[in-house]
Formats: structure tokens, sequence, C-alpha cells
């Protein structure tokens, strides 16, 4: 969990009265319900009362803080060491939720997610952590996820079913005797996803050789060559060690009952346990006594280019992460020094022209280190990347830092951390405390941030972080200069040996042993297929419907003008933060400057202006706002394809005394930016096609999603050229050909600013409580009046979209396959029981073909009510068995028979999904989006009346839409150059995404 761990914002809720019986009478050194309170304090980073507990039999530790927010969070963390690279951790995390003794289904986690009213359900393994967070706003919900978590962690049905591991982490599969030998399983293919991104095998390689001798230098989630070794004795023996209570670290937060919690967790769980004192730890890795220097490899399509492909990554171990002070002031000093428009090692490296993009973070383990990376750079930069580095922190540190873009930065951290903008809170508190509970036995350590930020904040007047990078980087060894480089064909090098590897083996077994391989997979498949008892489904905890609000969760705007600018304004408590928004129409964009608008919002803030440099308003914005941003959003009216609705957003947010200077700051960066300084324009493009390119080589299920709805649908054709392959490939060219573009490209960057920020363009919208109300309209009047005035013409665009079928050739070791169309073009209507069909194919019949027996790390499906459906795996080994599954998605419904109680189980899965907690921003904009969607509150109303009353009925009547949308057989996959070349016949077109 890379980047996991990080000082996260403030809750913003009262203190809480939860378990006010017990809390208010509870005595340090204290025992209830065999639990011995170690530490009672108020937090007032969290704002709430905090209790630290250790179970007095069993060893657990348990942290609860007593907030009053009624998202209630359970969690219950591990130190899971990783001991080799076959990923015992991760494959541990999946298998122990594939059930146990109290739960015996083969899923109680996926029944869950089928039927809870859950806010957050999930499992997550980093380097040093294996952990399980579940939360609720509904009392009894919140006690069964519990229930059914430390059941799965405790009394896991690994002991008994050997199938768990080979279902969840790898098996040899072998359809006949005859057939080729394989590797399958649900983390293998994973993890040959995840590794199919060069960013993780460049962590992968930086922490082997920051930590040769020492656990973190493993892959806790697995590498998938080494997978394969792992054994079942080992893998039982790995949950015996590190998941005993004495090894455990709960949390809980939110308004529920203390006592009643402590009481349930000792009585059914910790109770039984004795202490075992297993001690785990984690060894402390010892200095190099000079830099490493590393090259490494990573692979890209047979006869793809490798200039300026290659990422060159320097690497300082900087300390514990518990001295909190210097690890704050490293997330800091990424920012000053390289993240920031004008960090003086970005600067310095722009202009060597080494690389297109940088950037910067510090990494939390128990030694935290500090990466800095430049991507598309080439190899034989390495060692200018090193002294270019070096002599700009030496300089750095003899010339002082900036005072202003430090300020700006800490004024931006301290925002962040007070605003509280987080839906999650306990999950987040959760992770904020983990580095100093799991390093220091002390989760206030990391929890409570004024002492350290004050520390950094003093750096204003002193020289401590020129200390702090004299020492933890100038004069530190302990340092890794890593060069990762592309290497075409690099992945068929790898297939090659692993079908060698798994011939080999074959050839090594008897005929009786290839029997017994076959056979195993065949019952493995059966065993998948196989639908759990009703009697085993009943010992999961079910909510009634009458459990579930029948009222719909409803945020609205007030109109209004302000010097006839339309307006709408949110009201919630936003602890004096003013959120605004400014709606823009992209109608009045032609044709040929789409794409330009998209790069646009990529460019505004990030160029020079009349009254500042790029660094001076990046400046400003750090030390008066909360952030600026500009993106492209499209709203669908009467939920019609036809009536798209694209707006051009600009999103700001500040304390309300600082609203002025923030709208100040706006009206500067729309109407005064340079987009004629030439070398500066081609920097920001430089470096926002190298994002771009690094996004695609990451993201193949979100390209291929944008891909696929460009085909059928207005909205999705729009998105594409504004965020898909075709704005990638858009850039790309315009970067290639900068030189001779320049001129066209500053006139159509105009052009579409002129077009778009007009006064007679522009809905304003503010999110904040009603006494702010007045600053915002102040600050908009003086926007508004600084904006030109000019005829809106919208202008009516010509898609025409088309299912292309396209195969993306990519140096992937999975796929991405997607498969849908347009329901409404096929003359079906919206209805809200679409949303139960929706729960029912992705968390029944498509986990189970795709995931459990197919072996890709999911399967889901959507259906949205604009009318646009879509059929997904993701990190899915095969392609074309992949399709044939969706085409049997008919059949499946035909037989479709579901009794009371998993019909109840769906209902309530399916109101999970809508009813969530939201920050105040959040609730802003989906009151924003109701009211240019033209939604009210009796169309969610009767949608959540559908929902409460589909029937197994419903769900079969879907079918014939179901067929008639898969008989459309639009599709496209992003995936594997070979798997896509093998089944080249099913594709109308092949792609090959970047040079």
């Amino acid at each position: 969990m890379k980047k996991l761990f990080v000082f996260l914002p403030l809750l913003l809720l009262v203190a809480s009265a939860a378990g006010s019986t017990v809390t208010a009478a509870l005595k340090k050194g204290q025992n209830k319900h065999g639990f011995r309170l170690i530490e009672k304090r108020f937090v007032k980073e969290v704002n709430a009362e905090c209790y630290l507990f250790e179970h007095m039999k069993s060893g657990a530790r348990l942290l609860k803080i007593a907030s009053d927010d009624p998202n209630k969070t359970f969690s219950i963390a591990f130190k899971t060491v990783p001991e080799s690279d076959c990923g015992t951790p991760h494959i541990m995390e999946h298998s122990v939720l594939n059930g146990s003794k109290n739960f015996p289904v083969k899923s109680p986690f996926e029944v869950l997610y089928k039927g809870s009213l859950n806010t957050f359900l999930n499992a997550m393994t980093g380097s040093y952590i294996t952990i399980y967070p579940v939360a609720s706003m509904n009392d009894k919900d919140y006690f069964n996820l519990m229930h059914v978590y430390l059941d799965a962690v405790f009394n896991p049905l690994i002991y008994d079913d050997p199938r768990i591991l080979k279902q969840e982490g790898w098996h040899y599969e072998l359809m006949h005797v005859d057939s080729a030998l394989e590797y399958k399983g649900v983390v293998y293919n994973e993890m040959k996803g995840a590794f199919s991104n060069p960013r993780r095998v460049l962590g992968y390689h930086v922490d082997k050789n920051l930590f040769p001798d020492n656990p973190f230098g493993f892959s806790s989630g697995g590498y998938p060559p080494a997978i394969p070794t792992l054994t079942h004795d080992d893998f039982l023996n790995y949950h015996r060690r590190y998941y005993h209570p004495d090894n455990s670290y709960i949390l809980l937060y939110g308004n529920a009952d203390l006592e009643k919690e402590l009481a349930f967790i000792d009585k059914e769980y910790l109770s039984r346990y004795e202490k075992q004192e297993s001690g785990i730890s984690f060894p402390v890795q010892k200095p190099f006594k000079e830099l490493k220097k590393v090259e490494a490899f990573y692979a890209v399509p047979e006869e793809s280019s490798t200039e300026d492909q290659t990422y060159l990554s320097l690497n300082w171990v900087t300390g514990l992460s518990t001295d909190r002070a210097t690890y704050m002031a490293f997330d800091i000093l990424t920012d000053v020094l390289v993240n920031q428009e004008s960090g003086p090692v970005r600067l310095a490296l722009q202009e060597a022209g080494i690389g297109k993009e940088v950037n910067a973070y510090v990494d939390e383990n128990k030694q935290s280190y500090l990466n800095i990376t430049v991507q598309n750079a080439n190899p034989e930069d390495s060692d200018k990347f090193l002294n270019i580095v070096t002599q700009t922190l030496k300089k750095t540190v003899k010339n002082g830092l900036d005072k202003k873009a430090l300020e700006g930065t800490i004024n931006r951290l301290e925002f962040r951390l007070r605003e509280g903008d987080d839906a999650q809170k306990g999950l987040t508190y959760n992770f904020q405390a983990i580095s100093g509970w799991f390093f220091a036995d002390d989760p206030f350590l990391s929890l409570e941030y004024e002492k350290p930020l004050a520390v950094v904040k003093q750096s204003m007047k002193n020289d401590y972080l020129e200390k702090v990078i004299q020492k933890h980087l100038i004069d530190n060894t302990h340092a890794l200069l890593l060069t990762l480089s592309p290497k075409p064909g690099l992945e068929a090098e790898v297939n090659k040996l692993t079908v060698e590897e798994l011939a080999q083996h074959k050839a090594s077994l008897s005929q009786e042993a290839l029997e017994a391989i076959a056979k195993e997979t065949s019952e493995l498949i059966e065993y998948q297929k196989r639908e759990d008892s009703p009697e085993a489904l009943e010992t999961i905890p079910l909510l009634s419907l009458s459990d579930i609000n029948p009222e719909v969760q409803w945020y609205e705007v007030a109109e209004s003008e302000t010097d006839g600018t339309p307006t709408l304004h949110h009201e919630t408590f936003t602890n004096n933060v003013v959120y605004v928004d400014l709606y823009f129409d992209a109608r009045v964009l032609p044709d040929a400057l789409i794409p330009y608008g998209a790069l646009l919002s990529e460019v505004l803030g990030s160029l020079n202006t009349e009254q500042y440099d790029f660094g001076d308003l990046d400046n400003e914005l750090n030390i008066h706002t909360g952030g600026f941003n500009t993106n492209l959003r499209t709203y669908l009216e009467n939920r019609n394809d036809d009536n798209m609705i694209p707006k051009f957003v600009v999103s700001s947010k500040s304390m309300t005394n600082k609203v002025d200077k923030m709208f100040e700051l706006i009206e500067e960066i729309l109407n005064n930016t340079k987009y004629s300084d030439r070398d500066r324009l081609k920097d920001v493009l430089t470096r926002h096609q190298s994002r771009l390119d690094s996004q695609v080589k990451q993201n193949g299920f979100g390209y291929t999603r944008t891909r696929l709805l460009s085909y059928f649908s207005k909205n999705g054709a729009f998105n594409e050229k504004v965020g898909g392959i075709d704005y990638y490939w858009f850039v790309t060219g315009l970067v290639d050909e900068f030189d001779g573009k320049a001129d066209e490209v500053i006139a159509n960057l105009s052009k579409a600013a002129t077009l778009l920020f007009n006064k007679d363009n522009l809905i304003a919208a503010c999110t904040s409580e009603k006494k702010q109300f007045p600053a915002f309209s102040k600050g908009l009047k003086h926007l508004t009046k600084s904006l030109p005035d000019n005829e809106v013409r919208f202008v009516d665009w010509s898609f025409d979209p088309k299912p292309a079928n396209e195969g993306m050739l990519s140096a992937s070791k999975v796929q991405y396959v997607l498969k849908g169309y347009d329901f409404k073009k096929l003359g079906y209507e919206w209805n809200g029981k679409m949303r139960v069909l929706n729960k029912v194919l992705s968390s029944d019949w498509l986990q189970n073909q795709i995931r459990v027996i197919g072996g890709a790390y999911g399967g889901f499906s959507s259906f949205s009510n604009s009318g646009q459906v879509y059929f997904a795996s993701y990190r899915d080994p095969n392609l074309k068995e992949t399709l044939d599954n969706y085409d049997n998605t008919p059949e499946y419904l035909n037989s479709f028979d579901a009794d009371e109680r998993d019909m109840t189980r769906y209902i309530i899965g399916t109101i999970a999904q809508l009813d969530r907690p939201l920050t105040p921003s959040q609730k802003g904009d989906a009151a924003a989006r109701y009211f240019f969607e033209k939604t009210s509150r009796s169309d969610l109303q009767k949608d959540r009346a559908a929902i409460l009353t589909t029937s197994a009925q419903d769900i079969r009547d879907m079918e014939k839409m179901v067929t008639d949308i898969l008989s459309q057989n639009a599709y496209c996959v992003y995936g594997n150059e070979s798997k896509i070349k093998e089944e080249k016949d099913l594709f109308k077109k092949i792609v090959t995404l970047s040079k």
C-alpha cells in the first residue's frame, strides 16, 4: 500500500456521547469485558474522546474513537511480514474471506456485498499490514459485518478446504491430460495485471534494492513468477503465526455503544484465546556505505520505440516513520522541491531536458524513503539525473528554500488537515493511526498531527528543513539510483519461459499424476460452479426490508441571480470553508475545438499570467485557497443522451475570510493567462503528454470503458475526445509537432477560452452555510464584471457513434474485456429495477463466471439511467471466453430463480450503493447534478420504490432486453499483444496505443 498512510483530514463532528454510560465512568487501568483501559484521551485532531484498550487474555489491542458520526467503522489489522515474493499476505487476505466456521459459505464477503447496507466493505494488503475494514450507518448491519469479519480472520475454512488456496492463490490447471498445463488463480492473475504497469515494476525494484536484508524488500502482493512457489503448508503456517489476537489491532469508530462492542468482541472471539507473545517485529535495514546503482527492465510491445520511455528513480531511506516531524517535513519537501510548478529540482531537470515529467513522494514504512522519479527519459541520462538533483539540493541548502513556496505548501497541508472533507472518517483515522501503533505501540503518535505541524511551521523562521535535506539526502549514502528501461518483447520472453517451465514440469509427471491434476481441475471448477446451500446462506446475517429507510437521500440547490448570473447554493455545514464551482457551457466550442477544451482545463493555473509567473501563481493559490481545479463534466438532461450538457468547470475552495482573494486569483487565471508563452506552454504540454502516456499504461479498464461508450453514445463520443485514447493521440501529436504547430495551438487555446469564459455562458454554484453566501456573492460580482458579455451560440456537434470493435495492443499481461450498448436506442426505458438486475449480474453471475471460475480479478456490469450498459472484466487472463460468458447471460436470466431471502439480499445490496455518506462538497456536486439533469426528488423516490419491490420475475423479464443489448455485438478489448493477435478475427481493427 504505497502512500497509504498519510496525514489526512480533521473530523468535524461534535465530540460524542457514544456509549456514554460506559465511557463517562471508565478510568485508566479499569477492566471492561476483558479489556483494560490503557489510555483515555481527548484528541482534538479528531475532535473526539479516544480509548485505548488491551484485551488481557488474548493480547489484542483496541482503539475506540468515540465520535458522534453515524457512519460506524470497525476494522481489524495484523502486522503481516512478507517472508518471500510469493505474496502470502495478499493471498491470505483473499482466502480468509472464503468461508469460516460460523459462516460456511464459499464467500461470505460476496454474500455481504450482495445484501448489506455497508458504506465500506473491503480488505487490503500493504507492505507491512493486512487490514479488514467495514463501515455502516445501520447499527444492526454494523454488528453483523463485525461478526462476519472477525470469524473470517480467526476461524477461516482454509485449514479444511485446500481448494481455497488453489482458487485465490494459484493452482495447476489441466483441462485434459493432453492439454497444456497452466497456472491459474485470482491473485496470480491480479498481480500479473498489476505488474503490467511500469510503475509497479519500478516500485518492486526500488523496494528490492533499498531493503535487501529486510522484509520490505519482498512484494507482499506477490511477484507473479514467485507466486507458484507458495506451498499449502507454508500458507497455513503463515496464518497460525500472524492471525492471532496478540498480533491484532482493532479500531472502533463512530456512535455505536462501546459497552456492546466490547462485550461482543470479548464473548464471541477474544476470550477464547491466550496470549502467545508472537513478538512480530520489523527489522531495520542497515544503511549502505555508498549509493547503489541498479538497471532493470519493463515490457513494451514488440517493435515499440524505446526512445524517451525510461524511468529514472532516485531514492533515499530517510529514517524511522515514528519521527513524525521528519516524515511531515519530507511530505512538504516533496512538493516544495519537486511537485510544485516552480520546484527547483523540477526546473533544473526541465532545463537540462531530462525526461518529460518528474514527481516525488515519501513512502511510509518503518523506515520511510523519499522517491524522485523522472519518466519519459533515456538510460544514458541516469548519471546526469543524479548529478543535477544532487547539485540542486546543495544549492537549495546553501541559498535556502523559497519561503513563499514553503508558506504556500504548509498552508495547503494545514488546510487539508483541518478541512475534514472526507466521508469515510473512521477508515481515514485508522490508516493515520496505524504507523504509530505498529511501530511505536502508540496510535496517538501518528493520529495527533499538531506537534509535528508546529515543528515544520517553525521552518519558516529557521533552517530546519535545509538541515533535513543536508542530513537525510545530501549526506545520506543509504540511497538508490534505479534505471528502468523498456524492453520490447520482454513479455513474450517471460511467457515463453513460463510455458517451457510448465511443459517441463508436465513432462516430468506420470500419467497417473497428470490424471490427478486433470481431476483436481475438474473438481475445482465444479466447486466454483456449485451454489451454497440454503442452510449455509442462512448463517449469514441479513437485514430485513423494514431496516431500510424508505426515503431517498436528497440534496437540492436554491436558485437565484447574482448580478444577472444564475446562481445555485447548496446550504450545508462546511466548517467555514466555501466551495465554488463555475459552470461554463462547452457547447460554445466548435467540433475542432472540443479537445482544446480539455487541453485548456489542463494548462489553466500552470501558465504565466499578466500579474504572476507560474511559480508565484502556484504559491498564491497554495497560500489563499484549498485548491484550484478545472475539468470537463457532462450532464444528460432528463437522462437522455440527445440532451447532453457538457460543462467546463472551474472549482476552488477557501476559508470565508479569503473568498475575495480566491475570486481575484480565479479572475486572473481566466482573463489573463498568457497562452502565447511558447516555452512555458511547451513544457506544460510535454508534461501533460507524459502523464497521459503513463495513465494509458496503467488504466486499461478506464480507457477501454471510455472507448466502448464512444461506440454507441454521444456522451461517450464526447468523453473519448476529451479524455480517451483519441485525446491521448491528440495531445501526443501536438507535442511531437509543437515547434511547427505552436501558433495554431496558442490560437486555439485562446479561442476556446474566449468562447467559454463569457458572463452569459456561466452558471455559478456555491456549497456553504447560509452565513457564508454573501462572501461568495460579493466575490462572484467582481468576477463577472471582468468577463466579456457576448452573445452565446451553441454548436450542434456532429457525433456519429458506431461500434468499432477494437483490440488495443499493450504490454499488459492480462485483458480488460468490455461489451455493451444503449438500451434506450433499442426502445427500452429506464426502470429502477435495473439497479437490482445490475446487482444480480455483478455479484452473482459475472462474479462467479469471470472471477471465480475464469480467474480474473473482477467481473461486473453497469446499467445507467442514461441507457448505457456495459459488461466488464478486470485483469482478465481470458478474452474470447469472457465474451462468451457475457453472451450466456440471457440463459442465466431465463433460469434465474431467487427466493424471498435472496431477493431481499439483492435489494439491500442495491440500496447500499445508493445510500452513501457524502462530504459537504460531494453533497453540493450531487445537488448541482440533479439541477442540470432535471432530476427531481420524486424521480429518485420512484427509482427507490421500484428497487424495493423488485421480484425474481422482474429479473427474468429483463432477459430480452439483455439479449438485445448483447446482440448488438459492440465490444472493446485492451490487453496482451500476443493474446489479441491470437484472437484477431474477433476485431474489426487492432490498435497500437503508443509509440
